[in-house]
């Protein structure tokens, strides 16, 4: 059975397509073509995110030398990223970036390309969306908002998102197993966990509808797992729930391999766990900002060394 093929940053995957959209509109000169050569040689991310891009297809590739100059200059000239989405989705929507049926997948493939809010690998931010309405997204994470009768609805498409609801703000989130509406003064955080939802309550409460199920009220101190067929068992709020806020990872007696999935989600590259120290427990307070000192730490507290290759690529595995 093939290896699963490495996750790509989605900032990453982003440059590559501006370097894809100006070499091959026209734009570009001799100077231009060196420095994206030089680009794709930085780093081995970047070579992967070249190559994975180009083998989306033919069709992808013809639609970015279609692409007019003046499409292709409002792209290369949009300075903020929500409005260079923008016109990414408008080169979507024109059937520029749907041929290989890459428009149809462009949320399964780059979400947080195409999401209207969206961070990088090791990233975290916060948005004022409306008056009342707060959030932070963690690393490697991609939201939508839209705003219908009077009602703010968020679609959390990847990752992890902390939400502030002030007095007289309606707000409803919504992921693929589950929709969360949270009462005035909530806060909350909400993830998605592969084909799960974890609903954590802060302050306040929330109701939770999933499946045929009408609405549940969750509480403050409590946290509830959702996966598409059935809810998880009622919870206590888990030490640390919020501590990826201020850039840390609060664990007790956590898998490691469980341990090093959220390191890797801050960390650009690979990073794999040997499945025979996999169980091994670890409890402490690591840093998501600074990753690789996480790891070395790790290798002090347990029998454990680091394997690197390349700076790229990392598994931890026996000492």
């Amino acid at each position: 059975m093939p290896a699963p093929e490495p996750r790509l940053d989605p900032h990453i995957l982003e440059q590559a397509m501006l370097w894809m959209v100006r070499l091959q509109s026209g734009l570009s000169c001799d100077a231009e073509q060196l420095a994206c050569q030089r680009w794709r040689q930085e780093s081995a991310a970047h070579e992967l995110a070249w190559q994975r891009l180009s083998g989306i297809g033919q069709g992808l590739r013809e639609g970015t030398c279609s692409l007019s100059a003046a499409g292709a200059r409002s792209l290369l000239e949009a300075r903020s990223l929500p409005s260079r989405r923008a016109v990414l989705k408008s080169l979507a929507a024109g059937g520029v970036l749907i041929a290989s049926g890459y428009g149809v997948q462009q949320r399964a493939v780059l979400p947080g390309l195409f999401s209207d809010y969206a961070t990088a690998t090791g990233e975290r931010r916060n948005w004022n969306l409306a008056s009342g309405l707060a959030l932070q997204l963690d690393t490697r994470s991609a939201l939508d908002s839209d705003l219908l009768d009077g009602v703010r609805v968020l679609t959390l498409n990847r990752g992890r998102v902390l939400l502030e609801v002030g007095q007289g703000t309606s707000v409803s989130l919504r992921t693929g197993e589950a929709r969360v509406r949270p009462a005035a003064l909530a806060r909350l955080v909400v993830s998605r966990q592969s084909s799960a939802t974890l609903v954590q309550m802060l302050e306040g409460t929330a109701q939770v509808e999933h499946g045929q199920d009408s609405g549940l009220t969750l509480q403050a101190g409590w946290q509830q797992l959702y996966s598409s067929t059935r809810a998880g068992p009622l919870l206590p709020l888990a030490a640390g729930a919020q501590a990826w806020t201020q850039g840390l990872l609060v664990a007790q007696r956590m898998p490691l391999a469980e341990l090093l999935a959220e390191l890797d989600r801050y960390r650009p590259g690979v990073l794999r766990c040997d499945p025979q120290v996999a169980g091994l427990q670890v409890s402490g307070s690591f840093s998501l900002d600074q990753p690789d000192a996480s790891l070395e730490l790790i290798t002090q507290v347990l029998p454990v060394r680091v394997q690197r290759l390349l700076g790229y690529w990392a598994s931890v595995v026996p000492a």
